[in-house]
């Protein structure tokens, strides 16, 4: 497993001078250290862990989100089990993302397991852009409270601003 500290940090709980220069310098941020530590201590239990690649994370409210290397976050949301037990060590939800995706790529990994049907760029009279997603009616209603959570989570991300569409609505 790879994460944004070094692996001996991570195990032992104690920064470098390396990655603790790189933590006052703003590479690093408190929660990349804490979900290192957090994700190396679970990697001992679930082997699975081990082929992951942390590119960095974030905590929005309660919930934290795991910038993954690209490949891994269909891995790990085709295994229930091992999104459980990473869940459970980090005590609340947590969203997996890909680090270089294009925009609908990082949307279809929040919005998983709900189908985003299409996505278009929206240009404001301002100048500011709008990113809208059409959802299917059926999914809507069952992740209703989850929607408004992705929206924050897409804006503190990547700064953009989203509105979700119903189809058939």
């Amino acid at each position: 497993m790879k994460v944004p500290i070094c692996t001996f940090d991570a195990k032992t709980g104690v920064l470098c001078p390396k990655c603790e220069s790189r933590l006052k310098n703003g590479e690093l941020s408190d929660v990349d250290v804490e979900c290192s530590i957090k994700l190396i201590k679970l990697s001992h239990k679930n082997q699975d862990l081990d082929k992951l690649n942390l590119i960095g994370s974030q905590k929005i409210d309660e919930d934290y989100v795991l910038i993954l290397k690209d490949s891994n976050v269909s891995h790990i949301n085709s295994n229930d089990k091992l999104v459980s037990s990473v869940e459970e060590e980090f005590k609340g939800k947590v969203w997996f993302v890909e680090a270089n995706s294009s925009v609908r790529r990082f949307l279809e990994n929040l919005f998983f397991p709900i189908r985003i049907l299409k996505t278009n760029m929206i240009w404001l009279p301002d100048g500011n852009q709008v990113t809208q997603v059409t959802i299917e009616s059926k999914d809507y209603e069952k992740f209703i409270s989850i929607i408004e959570k992705i929206k924050r989570i897409v804006n503190a991300v990547r700064k953009i601003e989203l509105v979700v569409e119903i189809a058939g609505k």
